[in-house]
């Protein structure tokens, strides 16, 4: 049973002292030195580009619509539209590096035998996976304020539409980080080291995707069987994508949290 004081403390304890391990700098450095090289190097230029003739046929190839390329790049802020697609392909890499820890090298060492007499096994298992979503949700929320406040000084839209765009944009960021967060608590279940969970989870899920495009020929619904195949709703923004992306990518995230706390509680400690 689930003891509410106890899951706080150590969804606090994890996640404050996840904000200065090396298992999360391995993230948090790469990941905003990458923003900071784009926010501050290509952004403007791709902006103007992506408005321009060719910019748009492009983008329409890529997205396959050319509606939803004249959508994103023209009725609305440009930035934040190159941010949402950049951030939902880079999103697995990422995630995996900040999820990649949870619990194989605790669990190889024998630390978690101490903390078991205190906390039972869910809890470990359910703070562990929260204060990486908490870890992850804070990065995303300062970069997606970051482009929304650059969209601004580029004169790109009203505040008013900005801030919306902004917040649909962090909505579907944070719900579609929670599958992989959940996939790599499944991996780290498992495994016995930091790397092993790392390689395991990259290989794994590239074997999934071949596995679903070589299905894709025959079953045109396979491409579902993992959340990368949702990412065309995930682009195209509105009330009734987003209720349908969220639940979901909810779904995909229970499924793998099933998986990996069922490994976890019969996990010798």
């Amino acid at each position: 049973m689930l003891n509410p004081y106890r899951l706080k403390e150590l969804i606090l304890f994890d996640f404050f002292y996840s904000l200065s391990s090396l298992k999360s700098l391995v993230f948090i450095i790469p990941y905003f030195l990458l923003w900071y090289l784009i926010f501050h190097n290509v952004s403007n230029q791709a902006v103007e580009w992506l408005k321009s003739t060719q910019g748009l046929f492009i983008a329409s190839w890529l997205l396959d619509n050319q509606e939803l390329a004249l959508q994103m790049f023209v009725d609305r802020s440009a930035t934040l539209s190159i941010y949402l697609l950049f951030s939902i392909s880079i999103m697995p890499l990422f995630v995996m590096l900040a999820a990649n820890n949870q619990y194989s090298s605790d669990a190889s060492s024998g630390a978690f035998r101490f903390i078991l007499t205190r906390a039972t096994r869910m809890e470990l298992f359910l703070s562990r996976f929260v204060a990486v979503v908490l870890l992850v949700t804070c990065c995303i929320f300062i970069t997606t304020l970051w482009a929304s406040v650059q969209a601004y000084m580029n004169g790109e839209d009203d505040l008013h539409s900005i801030m919306i765009f902004g917040s649909q944009t962090l909505l579907i960021l944070v719900f579609y980080s929670l599958p992989f967060i959940a996939f790599m608590s499944m991996i780290s279940a498992f495994a016995k080291s930091a790397f092993g969970s790392l390689f395991m989870g990259i290989m794994f899920y590239i074997l999934m995707v071949i596995f679903v495009f070589w299905l894709r020929s025959d079953i045109s619904y396979a491409i579902y069987l993992i959340p990368s195949g949702i990412k065309p709703a995930l682009y195209n923004i509105n009330t009734e994508n987003i209720l349908t992306s969220i639940t979901l990518l909810t779904c995909y995230a229970l499924f793998y949290f099933a998986c990996g706390w069922n490994v976890f509680r019969h996990r010798d400690m």
